[in-house]
This record gives C-alpha cells, structure tokens and sequence, in this order.
C-alpha cells in the first residue's frame, strides 16, 4: 500500500480516539467536566502522556518491525505471553463496538427521533463493510474523513465558547463515576483506555510510514491535536455545566442551542466520528483472527452481536465500561514502557 505521510498519520490518531465519547462531549464531561476547572490538570496531563507514549510504540515498532499487539505491549520473548495480551487487548477492541453501535443509535435519536436500532445497525454495517477491506480501507476511509470531522468539531466548540451561554444549574457537586472518583485517577484511566485504542493504529502507522520522520511528526501531531482538543472541549462543556451533565450527546445539544442548522451538521459529523472509531478498534479485534473461510462470518456476527449488546444505552457504558478498559490499559501501559526501555538499550545487532 502507499506509504503515508506525517498529516495521513496525524489524521489516524485522531479518527481511532476522536469517536463518539469524545465528540459527543459525554466523555470529557464524565472524566474532567465533573471536577469543573481542576479537570484542566486532567487533560493537561493525559496529553503528555499521549505524546510520551504514542512515541514509545512507534519507537517500538519500527525497531521489532511488526505491528502484533503482544509484541509492541510485551517486554519479554514469549509466544504464549503475546497471545495472551493480544487477545485480552483484541476484546477490548470488541467491546467498541458495542459503545459505538449505542452511541450511533443514541446521536439519531436525540436529533431525529429515530429508533435507536435503526442507528445502531447503520454503525455495525459501515464498520462490517470496512473492516472487511483492511487497514488500506481503514486508512483510506480516515483520510478522508477526519479532516471534516476535525474542522467542523472545532468550528462548534469554538462558537460554544464565543456563545458563553449563562449557567442553568448548578455549578459544583456533580457526582463522578464510581470508577473515576477525582481528577488524577480520572485523567490516567482516560488515558490509558485511549492508549490501547491507539495501539494497533500506533504499531500500522509506524511501518507504514515513508520514514521515521513521518512516523513520530504524525504521532507527536496527533496526539498534541487530540490533547487540545480536550482542553477546548472542555471549555466549551463548562459554559453550563447542568446542561452537559444531563444530556447522552452535550456537543449536539450546544450545536441545537447555537443553530439549527449547526444541529444536524453537527449530528451527521459525529455521526461519522462514531462510525470512524468503531471502524478502526473492530479492526484491531480483527487482526487477532485467523485468516481463512470463517473470518468473514465472525466479523459479521461478532459486530451484529456487538450492536445487540450495545441497546443497553451509551451513557451505562460510558460511566462502566470505558473506566473498566482503563484499569486494564494501566497495566498495558507499564509493559509497554518497560518493552520501550528494553528495545532501547538492546545491541544495534540484535534489533
């Protein structure tokens, strides 16, 4: 396939992590917003995280040359150890898209009143159609997209700010999610389960890039977008506080609030933001399968069976599941940093 350049790579980080928790605004509010303006900290630090650590796995996969899930988060040689983080990684990559087969269903509800299963199925079988194309299809399908998504998330978050609108609630003593009692925690368990839905993108965009130059400009680019993006964001949600805490999609709800026609440019956009990233961690699940006759089929069932689980609704799983994937991403991280330190100082030779 072509080789890709720093912006194509920028444009990936941002298409795997910028889905429906992120710009729907549900997910900085859940994580950051309760905390009101010490959740600044937050997305400050888990910021330089991101970059810290998407350049770490680049650094990795460049230097063992493979993209395996095992063998960028694993510091020891071991078959049966790579296996074993791959697929616990690959289910949590599953998982996805039951979020976003739910966020998909939730965003045509709220806009238009349409039944959440008809929003559902439409992710589930966009990101069947994709996935089943590969990461050349995954690749393409973000080039294109994630530019318009990025500008119009801006263009809104923007003009929320610029609006001020004047607080309708309270503005202190929002309840956090059990899972993410206080800032600190709350910023390290969102970056550690946005790290590993980057790890797959992370580990194809370092070996398909022209050079290493490309390789960590995209990754250091895409993170730095991402991480101030959040900051934005959060900015933007902080305008009412009691308005974003009680909405699935707060982003859509500011975007009604500002225009009408803003609404529903807004709601197609995150449309595709759900779409994008359900697309990219049902192909890093993907990866784990076995190539052959029956890799179709699971593909079609495991994201039917996804979309079935994900009509428990999207605000559930925000407060439950992505804190969850959190904890099991902390321990990934640590691996991954001890495999960096690892690859770092091994022999020229031996690399």
């Amino acid at each position: 396939m072509k080789k890709l350049n720093w912006i194509e790579i920028t444009s990936l980080y941002i298409g795997v992590i910028m889905g429906a928790g992120f710009a729907s605004g549900r997910e900085c509010w859940q994580f950051f917003g309760v905390f009101g303006n010490k959740g600044y900290a937050g997305a400050a630090a888990s910021t330089v995280c991101f970059v810290l650590l998407a350049c770490m796995l680049t650094y990795i996969a460049r230097s063992k040359g493979t993209a395996d899930l095992g063998r960028l988060i694993c510091p020891v040689e071991s078959r049966p150890a790579y296996e074993f983080i791959g697929w616990v990684l690959a289910a949590i990559y599953y998982s996805m898209i039951i979020a976003m087969t739910a966020a998909g269903g939730s965003l045509l509800n709220q806009q238009f009143g349409i039944s959440k299963v008809t929003g559902g199925i439409i992710i589930a079988s966009l990101c069947i159609i994709t996935v089943l194309g590969d990461f050349e299809r995954v690749s393409k399908v973000f080039r294109l997209m994630i530019p318009v998504l990025f500008a119009v998330g801006i263009v809104t978050i923007l003009l929320t700010i610029k609006a001020d609108f004047p607080q309708s609630g309270q503005t202190e003593g929002f309840t956090p999610g059990r899972m993410s009692p206080d800032w600190p925690v709350s910023a390290l368990v969102f970056m550690a389960y946005n790290t590993t839905g980057m790890i797959t993108m992370a580990g194809n965009s370092a070996l398909n890039a022209r050079n290493s130059r490309h390789a960590y400009a995209g990754a250091v680019a895409g993170t730095l977008c991402l991480g101030g993006l959040t900051i934005l964001l959060l900015r933007a949600l902080l305008t009412d506080m009691a308005f974003s805490s009680e909405l699935d999609l707060p982003m859509l709800g500011f975007a009604g609030r500002l225009s009408p026609v803003l609404s529903i440019i807004y709601a197609v956009i995150l449309y595709g933001a759900v779409y994008s990233t359900g697309a990219s961690t049902y192909y890093g699940f993907s990866t784990k399968l076995k190539a052959g006759k029956y890799k179709k089929w699971i593909i079609i069932g495991g994201a039917l069976a996804g979309f079935l689980l994900g009509l428990t609704g999207f605000k559930k799983l925000v407060e439950f599941l992505y804190p969850a994937q959190g904890y099991i991403g902390i321990v990934f991280i640590l691996l991954i940093i001890i495999n960096f330190c690892r690859e770092l100082i091994k022999p020229a030779n031996e690399k």
